[in-house]
């Protein structure tokens, strides 16, 4: 497990920008990277700055929170945001699409609000955890790899 400690939304992208050079060329198999964390926590942000690693403009990363997901293609991949908050219970609509995207190569999922899907997601993850730090402007960033 890793810990930081971020004290702007550029070091959080900055946390973002480390875990992607980390993962990115490791695998050819699809990347799951729940993102938890209260709402405002900064999840967004870290999605911005994950995608801008890769080439995405970060001023058109949005987050679904009304839509559900996102897409968004670089050149060897595609960026699917998912955010769950508003969803009650996943319907099999959602279900078969997270299953469909997990399974091809060359896809990366990033999802706010995992824990409404957990029982579908794979073992093989990243966790990343985003908590208040010891003042209102900093965050604990936690990112745990699980195998």
């Amino acid at each position: 497990m890793k810990e930081i400690v971020s004290f702007s939304e550029l070091e959080t992208k900055k946390a973002a920008y480390d875990l992607v050079k980390k993962i990115i060329g490791k695998t050819l198999k699809p990347i799951v990277v729940c993102l938890k964390g209260y709402l405002g926590a900064g999840k967004t942000v870290f999605v911005k700055g994950f995608s801008e690693y890769l080439g995405i403009n970060p001023d058109i990363v949005k987050s679904p929170t009304y839509t559900y997901m996102r897409m968004y293609k670089g050149k060897d991949f595609i960026i699917y945001h998912f955010d769950y908050y508003r969803l009650k219970e996943p319907d099999e609509l959602v279900i078969n699409e997270i299953l469909e995207i997990i399974e091809k190569k060359g896809n990366i999922l990033l999802i706010e609000w995992p824990e409404k899907i957990e029982k579908i997601l794979p073992k093989r993850r990243i966790e990343v955890n985003i908590e208040q730090g010891e003042t209102n402007k900093s965050r604990k960033i936690r990112i745990n790899h699980h195998k």
